[in-house]
């Protein structure tokens, strides 16, 4: 039995993961610290193991990484706000945490990395494909640019082989908890609880929405079809939507028309325009995205109307 290891396995995108390798009958090793993800993210499972580590602490760290076939790494500080209120601790996690894992990787001989980038290394851009040169505008974007050049030189020194997954908004959190909300279930949770949406800026942003378990899926279509030494994809859906048309989406869907919209000063590193060519990935993987957010958004409300 094939066994990958799931850095940040407890948060949003990370559970979907494991769920996907569990379904294809793989041996699953979580590494969380559980500074936001929840241990209920993680489904009970005779295939699971689930060893609490900070991928900070190199400690340890290495002795977990052997008889591992594949290294799938998401822990990071996610939040552009909080790598922007404290730049020191996302190095820390975003730069020297990862620099922790490939060594532990290289020294266990895993095979595979796939790594979780951003779109926020590209900036502003209109159509971004792989071949757009990245100039991030955020401490977020600049940390994963980082991650990537270190994965490309790891691969190039034929230490491990390396993919990197440039993931736009995720949206997908269908339960309450602690941790970092995408704007979508932001929105959908500030409807429920009858509080004002919060655009910050004038709304005419515009980002590439995508599933969490598209993600998933695009995860493991990189381990199950990658041949390369080192490669970049693009995983998003392909088409744009503005932050002031999803809140009027939202407001739809849940008959809270009422509540008001509160527009707040734009947040600093914030893009104007973000939205994925994911041919490549369509090309390359096979990967095609199955949910639409419409529809996600109409299924919550008649989901909580029920």
């Amino acid at each position: 039995m094939d066994k990958v290891l799931v850095t940040g396995g407890a948060g949003l995108i990370g559970s979907r993961v494991v769920r996907k390798f569990l379904e294809e009958c793989w041996k699953v090793t979580v590494v969380d610290d559980f500074s936001t993800g929840e241990p209920e993210n993680i489904p009970s499972h005779p295939n699971i193991q689930v060893i609490i580590h900070d991928i900070t602490v190199n400690k340890g760290l290495e002795k977990l990484f052997t008889d591992v076939d594949v290294v799938v790494h998401l822990a990071a500080v996610s939040s552009i706000p909080a790598c922007e209120g404290d730049v020191g601790r996302a190095f820390e996690v975003n730069v020297r945490g990862l620099e922790n894992v490939l060594n532990a990787s290289a020294e266990g001989g895993v095979d595979l990395i796939v790594f979780s980038s951003s779109a926020a290394v590209y900036g502003e851009g209109k159509r971004l494909s792989e071949t757009t040169p990245p100039k991030p505008l955020s401490v977020y974007g600049h940390t994963k640019l980082i991650g990537e050049n270190m994965l490309r030189c790891l691969s190039e020194e034929e230490r491990v082989r390396a993919a990197v997954l440039r993931i736009f908004n995720v949206y997908g959190r269908t339960r309450l908890g602690k941790g970092v909300y995408g704007v979508v279930d932001q929105f959908i949770d500030d409807a429920v609880n009858r509080r004002p949406l919060r655009i910050f800026g004038d709304g005419e942003q515009v980002r590439d929405f995508i599933h969490v378990d598209d993600v998933a899926d695009a995860v493991y279509k990189i381990v199950e079809k990658f041949g390369k030494r080192f490669d970049i994809y693009n995983i998003g859906s392909g088409t744009g939507l503005s932050v002031k048309e999803l809140a009027h989406i939202v407001l739809d869907a849940f008959k809270k028309e009422k509540l008001n919209i509160v527009y707040e000063p734009i947040r600093e590193g914030d893009i104007r325009y973000s939205v994925a060519d994911i041919s490549k990935a369509r090309t390359a993987l096979g990967f095609q995205p199955r949910h639409d957010l419409r529809e996600y958004v109409v299924t919550r409300a008649k989901n909580r109307r029920a």
